[in-house]
């Protein structure tokens, strides 16, 4: 699970406040669980983080030189990352710009040309390459150095903008600095043949002869963050990752220009009819459907299911006259109030909150729904009123107060009545957490070998299954892999393809089960 913890956080909500006499709140037995939990395959980079995914590039394509390495990141960032809007999240009294690296790759997976280069010096610093974003002071775009030996022997800085799809050769034929791109502007108004890379935008929205005179342009500083991401599960939780989004209307976005959701603006096909990065439409083609009113790529989505009351007490991070029985809750008694606190770790950034509810309840009797992003220190109620709650309780991407943008946050119920012979009792609770995820960094499968594990730091009391399901030329398929306990479980895979366009994922599934 993400990231760094806050610092002195308390580990449950109500450990902060002393309690009153009357009302004793109970800490729940410790949970069997799993930590520090991550799957994959080695045939596809890693996407724990923008250096994993570097690494595994250099591994995959058998880089020996930074020069090999440089190109190759330059190929697989394309081909894993979209273009669109800058991510924003909760903070300052509203929505602020996202400048996470790790964020920015992982969860949202797509940028403009700022977050394209956070992403990429972060990826290329982390696995051992000196880079550097640049900046034309006069257009304000940004693409980023590597600094590498070339063929010819010299070292220097190499200039890459894969957010626009280019880079642009010298008389030697290496990759032009932007020191030489200032010095020699016919390297871009008259590029060397087979130089440089298709330009991922229109011709004449991409601005090429302006947007790249580079003579002011800033070198930035980037420290290296480093995180890591990792799952943390206790029993009866189900991630499900998904290539194309179940619910595309909750996608997360940030403003009315995006009502549909998060999508790419990089079309599959170029001004002329070809498709515009024929390197990357075999991994692209199977996921891309209309928005605004062209075929584009979207962004992945995902969710984590759970019904936490199947585990009783042990689930709760924190109640307080409360009564489990059988999969169900209720309070104490008459004039108890009943709360309880559950804790959930996301992956990636959270966008919707459904939860589905089965309750009895009586006359005056009252049952409500509160969230926390900050251990119960502040807390929202997004529902409170009496009678039967509905069916389906949902906070949306747009909605607030919200989970949009969190990675981790409390629920809380209430219940209480005046009535010793009142029937309330919460007798179902499934909480549904949808999440965005960059897709195109998830497991894919490919042609030929596969070897698909599953790992974990700790794993006490419970075991995980990781899904692959797919749909082969030859039907739907699925393939899984188990963990009975710490450490790591490894098959080798062939899903008997020929090209990776006869592999459309469909989803990987991680499921916590008990022992």
């Amino acid at each position: 699970m993400l990231i760094v913890p806050r610092p002195g956080a308390p580990p449950c909500p109500s450990s902060r406040r002393p309690p009153p006499a009357q009302a004793p709140v109970t800490a729940s037995p410790k949970a069997r669980s799993a930590s520090g939990v991550w799957f994959g395959n080695t045939a596809w980079p890693c996407g724990s983080s923008p250096g994993a995914f570097a690494r595994d590039v250099f591994r995959l394509e058998g880089c020996k030189t930074e020069r090999e390495k440089a190109l190759a990141f330059y190929t697989w960032f394309q081909r894993c990352m979209m273009r669109g809007p800058n991510l924003k999240l909760p903070g300052l009294g509203g929505y602020i710009h996202c400048t996470d690296p790790h964020l920015l790759f992982t969860s949202w997976g797509h940028n403009e040309c700022t977050g394209w280069g956070f992403v990429a010096v972060e990826a290329l610093q982390a696995a051992g390459l000196k880079a550097r974003r640049a900046v034309t002071n006069n257009s304000g775009h940004t693409f980023y150095e590597v600094w590498y030996k070339g063929l010819d022997g010299r070292e220097g800085w190499h200039a890459f903008d894969p957010f626009i799809g280019w880079y642009f050769t010298n008389a030697a034929g290496e990759v032009a600095s932007c020191e030489e791109l200032a010095a020699r502007p016919d390297l871009v108004t008259h590029p060397r043949p087979g130089g440089p890379a298709r330009l991922g935008h229109h011709p004449e929205r991409a601005g090429v002869l302006h947007r790249y005179q580079v003579g002011d342009n800033l070198d930035v500083q980037q420290p290296l963050a480093g995180h890591e991401l990792r799952y943390e599960l206790q029993p009866g939780m189900v991630f499900s990752n998904l290539w194309r989004p179940e619910l595309p209307h909750q996608a997360l976005h940030w403003d009315e220009k995006h009502r549909e959701g998060s999508h790419c603006d990089v079309s599959l096909y170029d001004e002329e009819g070809k498709p515009r990065f024929a390197e990357h439409f075999p991994y692209w083609k199977h996921y891309v459907w209309p928005a605004h009113g062209k075929d584009v790529r979207w962004h992945g989505c995902g969710a984590l299911r759970w019904q936490p009351l199947l585990l009783g007490a042990e689930a709760a991070c924190e109640h307080a006259h409360a009564v489990f029985e059988d999969g169900t809750l209720r309070p104490s008694g008459a004039k108890k109030h009943c709360e309880v606190w559950w804790r959930v770790k996301l992956p990636y950034l959270a966008s919707h909150l459904h939860l589905n509810v089965a309750a009895d309840t009586g006359g005056g009797d009252l049952l409500g729904f509160s969230l926390s992003p900050d251990a119960g220190r502040s807390r929202h109620s997004f529902y409170w009123k009496p009678g039967a709650p509905p069916k389906l309780i949902t906070v949306g991407s747009a909605d607030s107060p919200g989970i949009k943008g969190l990675r981790e946050f409390w629920l809380r119920v209430d219940l209480s009545t005046q009535s010793a012979a009142s029937p309330l009792r919460l007798r179902g609770l499934q909480i549904c957490a949808g999440y965005q995820q960059n897709m195109h960094l998830q497991p894919r499968l490919l042609p030929g070998a596969n070897e698909l594990y599953l790992q974990a730091e700790r794993l006490d009391g419970a075991k995980l299954v990781a899904e692959w399901n797919y749909t082969h030329p030859e039907g739907e398929r699925s393939q899984s892999v188990e963990l009975a306990g710490s450490g790591r479980a490894e098959i080798q895979f062939d899903p008997r393809a020929a090209r990776p366009e006869d592999l459309i994922m469909r989803g990987v599934t991680l499921r916590c089960l008990p022992a």
